[in-house]
């Protein structure tokens, strides 16, 4: 971020006192979050059951230019030969790249994993250093996650293209972006009523592996400025 410039008169005005940020549970963050971004209601999906025990590289191939469909390179882990062909249908993926074109810069590595110990699978975009168009804005220790919306969406989309010709137990599969960057490792992931759109992105980010939830506002979610910057740091602001 850049910071405003000017020299500051420190030997003659005390600084202001600094307020805490005060500890919001999940529950209320994401409730507070639902209640400045509500996203237009939308028909309910069938129920999602326990999803199958889905084990690599498929790639589409497309310019990488901001405008031109973006290329989609899938990563698996945990996921089946015959699930990775479910994933990489031509017409899906074909249809995630035209989600997320405007939005990244290719190519896109999405991560589709499946953990067969907790019965857990997640579609993860990872981002490269640069690969959002359009990065977050932030004011100060706030940051618009909302931003990302766009991102998270498209795979929201992409879950739901799969689960409702192939295999409907895929719509379990939770959604999100990571990020790693250094020593600090992010994951973003989003809120709404299950399986989530993609459209409402959490005010609650995995930080190394520990769920910080800010406080969000028209400015965006606060969070303490130590996870802000760290936060910060992992979306390349």
């Amino acid at each position: 971020m850049l910071l405003a410039g000017g020299l500051a008169l420190a030997c003659c005005q005390s600084e202001p006192p600094v307020e805490p940020t005060p500890a919001v549970s999940p529950d209320e963050a994401r409730r507070q979050a639902e209640a400045l971004y509500t996203p237009p209601t939308t028909p309910e999906s069938p129920q999602a059951s326990m999803p199958v025990a889905v084990e690599g590289t498929v790639q589409a191939d497309g310019p990488t230019v901001d405008g031109d469909p973006v290329q989609v390179v899938l990563v698996w882990e945990g996921i089946s030969t015959l699930h990775q062909s479910f994933f990489a249908d031509p017409d899906i993926v074909t249809g995630l790249s035209a989600g997320l074109t405007g939005s990244v810069r290719g190519p896109a590595n999405v991560y589709v994993r499946y953990d067969s110990t907790n019965f857990t699978g997640s579609i993860r975009l990872q981002l490269r250093p640069d690969t959002l168009v359009r990065k977050p804005r932030r004011t100060g220790d706030a940051i618009l996650l909302q931003d990302i919306a766009p991102v998270t969406e498209a795979l929201a989309g992409y879950r739901t293209d799969v689960a409702s010709r192939k295999d409907y137990r895929i719509e379990s599969f939770a959604v999100g972006v990571e990020s790693f960057r250094g020593a600090r490792a992010c994951v973003f992931t989003v809120a709404g009523r299950p399986p989530p759109d993609g459209r409402l992105v959490s005010p609650c980010v995995q930080l190394n592996g520990k769920e910080y939830c800010g406080t969000p506002g028209v400015e965006g979610v606060r969070f303490p400025p130590d996870v802000a910057d760290s936060i910060a740091a992992c979306l390349d602001l």
